[in-house]
C-alpha cells in the first residue's frame, strides 16, 4: 500500500511517524502536494493508493486507513 501525505500539514512528521509505526510493511511518502486543497493544513490527510482520506485525528485517519 502507497501512502501519501503533506507537508504542509503542521504535525506533518508526528503523522509521518505514526504511520509508519501502524503500516511498518507499507510506504509512506511526504509530498509536497496530494491534491487535497486547504484540508491538509488543518487536519490529518493522505491518498492511500490513490483513494482520498481524512480525519479530524491522526488515530482516526489511522483507523480509516486500516479498514481499507
Amino acid at each position: 500500500m502507497k501512502i501519501q501525505i503533506c507537508k504542509k500539514f503542521s504535525k506533518v512528521n508526528k503523522l509521518q511517524k505514526k504511520l509508519i509505526k501502524a503500516f511498518p510493511d507499507d510506504t509512506v511518502v511526504v509530498k509536497s502536494c496530494i491534491s487535497m486543497c486547504k484540508l491538509c493544513k488543518t487536519q490529518p490527510a493522505a491518498k492511500v493508493n490513490g483513494k482520498k482520506q481524512n480525519a479530524k485525528g491522526i488515530s482516526k485517519l489511522i483507523s480509516k486507513i486500516d479498514e481499507l
